[in-house]
């Protein structure tokens, strides 16, 4: 299976920044297939490994980055919180009150985020489209920051993208047909299968586990029904220039078409 290489020799590679359908997309030199999206990697690291001392929010931010801090603290006070609660037997209740609660002092943080946003119209199809649905099905004030919160990682870091994008392999045809928690339910299983490195299937699995619960709320439920039928899910599903780079992610990305 073709594969990105530039990575196996180099540490950068020449790229033309253009665009297609209106969204920004790089031509690398030498590869096969453009890639979404261009630089922003200010975003998504900093010059040192995030460990969540113990000082302040402002200084955190001031040191690593406000995307870096929010994606910190929404794996922190949402869902290994909820991990640890669901361990302790809490009612399911409570930990879904206290889940929002937590949610609403991370997207507190994602204020400080609002001029890295990127137009929907400049995004690529895939999630452009999401951001689209979520737009029509969930437009409240907390949803749509959510949505931006969201559609940002799936833009900036195309490892949980494709991720995405190899899921709905499968749900363009069965959506209609089929329990669309229990799909997705199943959609993470096989994620987690796929996962090469263990701490990413223990993320998979801890993902899984909070999501499962969340979607217990019967008003969530009833949002996230509605907004998976209203996504064109041919629209997100994987395409062979996103396996191209997908391949390089430690991730088996053509388990559904080989056994290994």
């Amino acid at each position: 299976m073709e594969a990105v290489h530039y990575w196996k020799t180099k540490d950068a590679v020449e790229a033309k920044l253009t665009t297609k359908d209106g969204a920004t997309i790089m031509v690398l030199d030498g590869e096969k297939y453009p890639i979404w999206g261009f630089p922003r990697g200010h975003l998504l690291i900093s010059n040192s490994d995030y460990k969540g001392e113990a000082v302040t929010l402002e200084e955190r931010i001031r040191k690593y980055g406000t995307f870096k801090v929010l994606k910190h603290e929404l794996k922190n006070q949402i869902f290994n919180e909820t991990w640890e609660k669901l361990e302790k037997d809490l009612p399911k209740e409570q930990i879904i009150k206290e889940g929002y609660e937590a949610l609403d002092r991370c997207l507190a943080i994602a204020e400080g985020l609002k001029y890295d946003l990127m137009p929907a119209s400049k995004m690529c199809p895939s999630v452009r489209e999401i951001h689209r649905a979520w737009t029509k099905v969930a437009p409240s004030e907390r949803s749509l920051k959510l949505r931006d919160v969201l559609t940002l990682c799936l833009q900036e870091d195309d490892g949980y993208r494709y991720r995405v994008n190899w899921m709905a392999i499968w749900w363009p045809w069965i959506k209609w047909f089929s329990d669309p928690i229990k799909l997705l339910d199943k959609g993470l299983k096989m994620v987690e299968r796929g996962e090469v490195i263990g701490d990413m299937k223990r993320k998979i699995k801890l993902l899984r586990r909070v999501l499962m619960l969340v979607l217990e709320d019967p008003g969530l439920k009833d949002k996230f029904i509605k907004l998976f039928k209203e996504i064109n899910w041919n629209k997100v599903k994987i395409t062979e220039a996103e396996r191209y780079h997908f391949r390089a992610k430690y991730f088996r990305c053509d388990m559904d078409v080989l056994t290994y």
